[in-house]
């Protein structure tokens, strides 16, 4: 009898043994499937950003028409958008090689946190030191050297100003947008 109880016993592991791994697989296909999602916020943020880009760079023709900016400023603002657009290539790239179905939970959660420390670099050093000139630059060239006869040039700022709260406010949208997803991804494997 107390053969049959460690008979049961044994067979008893083994089917709780079973159980959990099933769950184990069932709970690592939620995650991946979870991180996967998350990965499409990452990349939306990367899509605005060569949308942004591309139709700048289209529109950039019409300021010959128009005049309303010297060519130098449009020369500078087209390798500024180029600039930008590699960068956003650069710090994407190991996102996009990850593959959520296979890669190891440790090597995405090192490439996520890699993804999120450069994203947060360009905000907090890389933007300021680009835009703060770049949004001077505009207010002087389109204000200041371009503003029609008898026009107050600040007049002439108050679009520009507008314009670069509404563009900063839709880049932090996106650039949190995208570091939460990637903290969110982190956060998931950790908890795991």
């Amino acid at each position: 009898m107390e053969e049959m109880n460690f008979e049961e016993m044994r067979n008893q592991f083994a089917i709780l043994k079973d159980q959990l791994k099933k769950q184990e697989i069932v709970s690592d296909h939620l995650l991946r499937a979870t991180m996967k999602s998350k990965k499409s916020s990452i990349n939306s943020t990367k899509r605005s950003c060569y949308i942004a880009v591309a139709i700048a760079l289209i529109l950039t023709p019409l300021n010959f028409y128009t005049h309303a900016w010297g060519l130098a400023f449009s020369i500078a603002t087209c390798l500024m958008l180029i600039f930008c657009a590699v960068a956003t290539y650069y710090i994407h790239k190991p996102v996009d090689k990850l593959n959520f179905l296979t890669d190891d939970f440790a090597t995405v959660a090192r490439v996520m946190a890699k993804f999120k420390k450069q994203y947060n670099q360009w905000l907090y050093y890389v933007s300021p030191a680009i835009l703060v000139p770049w949004i001077t630059w505009a207010c002087y060239d389109f204000a200041w050297k371009h503003a029609p006869e008898g026009v107050n040039p600040i007049w002439m700022c108050i679009p520009l100003i507008v314009g670069a709260v509404v563009g900063g406010a839709i880049g932090l949208y996106y650039h949190f947008k995208a570091v939460n997803a990637a903290q969110d991804i982190i956060d998931e494997i950790e908890e795991k």
